[in-house]
């Protein structure tokens, strides 16, 4: 599969599926493409994780990024190991705080909704225990709620995968079982993490590491180039009646999950506007990853071209 039918696959079963949102796209050097994906928007902890493909990669990558407050390095450490052997995660100390990147992949020979949606869920399960060794609750509570993240989204008829979605406690008394352990009542038996017992429920979970940042809104599908400072942007070279009696028309629509666009092929440089999903667009003119795009009303504007097929 090519890198722009892997994506549109992908934003395909999240757009279908209630319990996942893509979020934003991301530009990051080195990618064939990256972007934002909410799950778990039916519970009430979703989770931002970010899915991206490597140029080049046989895989693509879910990641999350945690910041815990404190020296919580052996606790982490101890709860990935806890997770199962697809998640894995750097831990270290970042002053008087600890970073956590914890990430999981699916093969492109193997890709498909449901070995997407159980990576999803898997990392975002993962991602909620990250959040309770701050303090936020206790492990038994998240991993309950953890684990509704995306059982919805997993096809009824599709073959379970093998490693159980639970988390495994380490335990050396093989009598406890997972449904009863209970970390605030049993403090002899090992805990999955350095979690301590009586941390109170309810309270509202850390801020994710990635918050997705809003676009000026924009009419809809009628984009109109935001006024700053850089105007590099052809527009008014190309005036809307002029390109309107040109014989616009167009050649691609604006994918679901709509476009940013730039006023020059340069990511450095402001977003002017942000196209509605299914705008009919006019591609002009390629450059590399760059597609120069024209709407009905002549507006004109740059967009990643790699994500309407057009990139060089």
């Amino acid at each position: 599969m090519t890198p722009d039918e892997v994506k549109q696959s992908i934003t395909g079963w999240c757009s279908s599926d209630d319990d996942l949102e893509i979020a934003s796209d991301r530009f990051e050097p080195g990618t064939d493409f990256a972007f934002g994906l909410k799950a778990g928007t039916l519970s009430t902890a979703p989770v931002d994780l970010v899915v991206v493909k490597s140029a080049g990669a046989d895989r693509v990558t879910i990641r999350r990024s945690v910041t815990l407050t404190g020296d919580n390095v052996d606790a982490a450490n101890q709860l990935i190991a806890s997770r199962p052997g697809s998640v894995t995660a750097s831990v270290e100390r970042s002053g008087a705080d600890t970073t956590v990147v914890a990430q999981t992949y699916v093969y492109l020979d193997g890709l498909s909704k449901h070995t997407f949606v159980q990576a999803v869920a898997e990392l975002a399960r993962t991602s909620t225990l990250l959040d309770a060794i701050g303090g936020v609750e206790s492990a038994a509570v998240v991993d309950q709620e953890a684990a509704g993240v995306a059982s919805d989204a997993v096809d009824a008829d599709a073959e379970p995968d093998s490693t159980p979605f639970a988390a495994t406690p380490v335990t050396p008394a093989p009598a406890v079982a997972e449904s009863t352990f209970q970390p605030a009542l049993s403090p002899s038996i090992p805990q999955p993490s350095s979690i301590p017992s009586g941390i109170p429920v309810g309270q509202p979970l850390p801020t994710p590491s990635f918050t997705p940042q809003p676009v000026q809104a924009q009419p809809a599908y009628t984009p109109q180039p935001m006024q700053q400072p850089y105007q590099a942007q052809p527009v008014q070279a190309q005036p809307a009646p002029q390109q309107a009696a040109g014989g616009w028309a167009p050649s691609h629509s604006v994918p679901p999950q709509g476009l940013r666009a730039w006023g020059a092929p340069d990511p450095s440089g402001p977003v002017v506007a942000n196209l509605a999903p299914g705008l009919p667009i006019q591609v002009a003119e390629v450059r590399g990853a760059w597609a120069r795009v024209i709407c009905s009303n002549g507006w004109t504007g740059w967009i990643d071209g790699r994500i309407i097929g057009v990139a060089a």
